[in-house]
């Protein structure tokens, strides 16, 4: 075909077509920011009801730790810390999602929270496994908890260890080339605020989950 000049027409019907993919991609955007907002609702309530129900099997460990203190007082002890452990970690990582909530006007306009650049800015300096003091604060508090709870749990409990050790892991992550990434990075660099956040309440899940496992 002759590489003419293209026509006012035919200008504006490209143009056109470039709007309309833009506007495609806008669109899936804010439909995949809109689920993570609508997922991270559903696992605040979950969280939420799972703390009703972990706190009431503290509060009958601890009755029978009164009533029977041979058989339940060593359990209620190893109750307390895992607790304890649990509540302080629960509450960072509550703290750094209220940080990040922070950087916009409505938390809950989640088309809003599309920009990564609070995080990749708290967390990490630009190399891969570079990490500012927040982002290397965020892998060894979770790297504690996990080896914090695996001493308190003991040798009776290798079933829950193993997937305290799986859920609470900081090793490198594969990526789809089969590239090994580090997991801080793999996880946070450059996502949006709104998935980071929900990747956040994923971990306070986790933490629920297993003060619901090691009560029984």
């Amino acid at each position: 075909m002759a590489s003419g000049k293209q026509s006012p027409r035919q200008k504006m019907i490209n143009l056109m077509y470039l709007i309309f993919i833009a506007m495609l991609a806008m669109n899936m955007s804010k439909e995949v920011l809109q689920a993570f907002g609508l997922m991270d609702n559903k696992l605040v309530a979950a969280n939420d009801a799972a703390s009703v129900r972990n706190n009431r099997s503290y509060e009958d460990l601890a009755l029978k730790a009164v009533e029977q203190s041979e058989k339940y007082g060593d359990i209620k002890v190893k109750a307390d810390q895992i607790q304890k452990l649990s509540t302080d970690y629960y509450a960072y990582i509550e703290g750094i999602k209220e940080e990040m909530k922070g950087t916009v006007d409505d938390p809950t306009d989640y088309e809003t929270m599309d920009s990564g650049k609070f995080l990749d800015a708290k967390f990490f300096k630009g190399n891969d496994g570079d990490y500012q003091e927040a982002g290397q604060e965020f892998v060894d508090k979770m790297n504690k908890y996990r080896s914090d709870l695996s001493s308190i749990i003991g040798k009776e409990g290798e079933s829950i260890k193993k997937d305290v050790d799986g859920r609470f892991s900081t090793d490198k992550v594969a990526n789809r080339e089969g590239e090994e990434i580090f997991w801080l990075d793999y996880n946070y660099k450059g996502f949006p605020l709104v998935a980071s956040i929900t990747k956040m309440t994923q971990i306070q899940a986790d933490i629920k989950t297993t003060e619901s496992e090691v009560l029984g």
